[in-house]
């Protein structure tokens, strides 16, 4: 078996997510990443174990998959990616933030600098501002992507190259 390494980070690029749950044809650049904040981590799955009275061993183990979650930085405030994360409106030139927060939701691809792409079909997406007004450090974007089912059997997470 061949051994796969990843490392770095290329590209994040997202669009609108597919009614079918397939990932869309077409995504663009989302944003540049400020440096080493790009994570994706996964949970540890929730066991839930049954115990009987007369034995030590557990009778029947429930196992729950560990949620995942994609964070990132930006340095990127412009009008259209705080639209694109926050929702909102744009007028004169200005973003207007949202009287009342809709969910928002992504399609997600993030590519290695080894080449492999990292695929979300649907993430609820949630921006916060992190702005450090210092003469020496940029006011940041902190995003949270959290990965959903984007529809009835269809994954969530999609790892590596397409083989036709």
């Amino acid at each position: 078996m061949a051994e796969t390494k990843t490392y770095g980070l290329k590209i994040i690029k997202s669009a609108d997510p597919e009614a079918s749950g397939d990932m869309p044809a077409v995504l663009t650049e989302l944003c540049k990443t400020y440096k080493n904040s790009c994570e994706f981590v996964e949970d540890d799955p929730t066991i839930t174990e049954e115990n009987s009275d007369q034995q030590d061993d557990p009778i029947h183990v429930f196992v729950e998959k560990g949620g995942r979650t994609v964070k990132l930085s930006t340095y990127d405030n412009s009008n259209e990616l705080l639209l694109k994360l926050k929702g909102g409106s744009i007028l004169n030139g200005q973003w207007l933030e949202p009287t009342a927060q809709a969910p928002i939701y992504q399609a997600v691809e993030i590519t290695m600098d080894s080449g492999i792409p990292l695929a979300f079909p649907k993430c609820l997406v949630s921006a916060k501002f992190n702005w450090k007004m210092v003469k020496n450090g940029l006011a940041l974007l902190d995003i949270t992507l959290k990965p959903l089912s984007p529809a009835e059997n269809k994954p969530s997470v999609i790892w590596g190259i397409k083989t036709v």
